[in-house]
């Protein structure tokens, strides 16, 4: 079973907007930083932490849309080439395809 295409971009598009919001938290000025250190959870966290988790958000989101459009970045990893004397495979759709 594959994952459609449009759910992966719409999940790459939340994290892309997760990751501009968290950097529009870092860019707070001293006053919002000082009534934010006040309150707990992630308001809590310095503006540096905020930009650095911003930036890690954007690029899973942007490595999300290249995956979408067939950028495999474990290519060569797993596996390998088959052997040029093997026997041909059979696809996970269960068609076995001839070549002569």
């Amino acid at each position: 079973m594959r994952v459609p295409q449009w759910l992966t971009l719409v999940v790459a598009a939340l994290v892309i907007f997760f990751g501009l919001y968290r950097l529009r938290i870092a860019a707070r000025s001293a006053e919002e930083d000082r009534r934010a250190t006040a309150r707990k959870g992630l308001w809590a966290l310095p503006r540096r932490t905020h930009a650095l988790i911003g930036v890690i958000y954007l690029i899973l989101g942007g490595a999300l849309v290249a995956t979408s459009f067939g950028w495999n970045p474990f290519a060569g990893v797993f596996g390998g080439a088959p052997a040029p004397d093997a026997p041909p495979t059979v696809p996970a759709d269960g068609v076995q395809v001839e070549t002569k």
